[in-house]
């Protein structure tokens, strides 16, 4: 875990480069550099597929930020009547209400970023004359392939942790991490220990995943390229999955539940500790929604192919 990769002295004042935004930053120009590429192969106007890129990434930051501002409003709501302590100046005042504005510290809810995203790609994708399927199919390996590399960045800055694992695969995060501190403040850090008990590492795991995801398209891609539409139905769908998956393992306190299930036998299968919820977390059930749209997509293409065959 390395929240900060080096610091630097400016006018007086140490600056630090954080690791989460740098891997966010290498995972952007990657993601970039591969839609540029794929849009000269679709025979797009790769500048405009750049103008669509770049409102992309703001809207999906912005999307992103929202939908977790939305889910932890009453966090955010009582730092800024009460903040951290008493008193404040009125400079602590406006730092405590503008929390939300605090994208370097974590805290982005993927769904809602990607929602914010298809809305702003799928109206540019009109004025341009471009069908909406082609556009999902430049931009669904680029986004795997970003969104793995946040994912590290995830891990180096030890937010969006894992539930205690009983494994021996798992990680102790730091004093000062994010993992640290939200579980010392829910008192699952032992008083005077210096880091947290072993977490399954979701960052890696989903980052593991996003990586074969963007595999399996590339290597898929002439077989998903004779069907428009294909290869973002294959990301999101695969995505969906692998969401699914990792949520069972996620332990940081902006877990939000539509309901606890708990199972005994599973969580010692998952190495996980006994009477820890399962399902259905919020992102699980976004999951399902998406896996569910997918599908339905698919039966509906795959039966008009079959009805025109006929």
């Amino acid at each position: 875990m390395v929240p900060v990769l080096f610091s630097f002295r400016i006018a007086g004042r140490e600056v630090s480069i954080a690791s989460y935004g740098v891997l966010i930053a290498v995972g952007l120009a990657a993601a970039l550099a591969l839609a540029h590429r794929r849009a000269r192969g679709a025979g797009m106007d790769p500048g405009r597929v750049l103008d669509l890129a770049f409102w992309m990434t703001l809207s999906g930051f912005a999307g992103s930020r929202l939908t977790y501002g939305l889910v932890n409003f009453g966090d955010f709501g009582r730092a800024c009547v009460s903040g951290v302590g008493e008193p404040r100046s009125a400079g602590q005042v406006v730092m405590d209400c503008t929390r939300i504005l605090r994208v370097w510290e974590g805290g982005l809810v993927f769904y809602g970023g990607l929602a914010a995203a298809t809305i702003v790609a799928y109206r540019f994708a009109r004025r341009e004359g471009w069908s909406f399927g082609t556009v999902g199919d430049v931009f669904a390996p680029a986004l795997a392939l970003g969104h793995a590399f946040g994912r590290v960045g995830c891990f180096l800055a030890g937010c969006c942790f894992g539930k205690a694992s009983t494994a021996g695969w798992g990680v102790r995060f730091p004093r000062g991490s994010v993992a640290f501190e939200d579980l010392a403040m829910s008192g699952a850090v032992a008083p005077g220990a210096d880091v947290t008990p072993g977490l399954h590492p979701t960052q890696l795991y989903e980052a593991t995943g996003d990586f074969t995801i963007f595999a399996l398209l590339v290597v898929l891609g002439p077989r998903l390229r004779r069907h428009r539409g294909a290869t973002l139905l294959a990301y999101l769908g695969l995505y969906a999955a692998l969401r699914f998956i990792v949520e069972m393992f996620r332990g940081d306190a902006a877990r939000h539940f539509v309901s606890m299930w708990r199972t005994p036998r599973l969580a010692a299968w998952l190495h996980l500790r006994t009477g820890v919820p399962i399902l259905l977390s919020v992102g699980q059930a976004m999951s399902l929604v998406t896996l569910a749209v997918v599908l339905t997509v698919w039966l509906r293409r795959r039966g008009s192919s079959t009805a025109h065959l006929a």
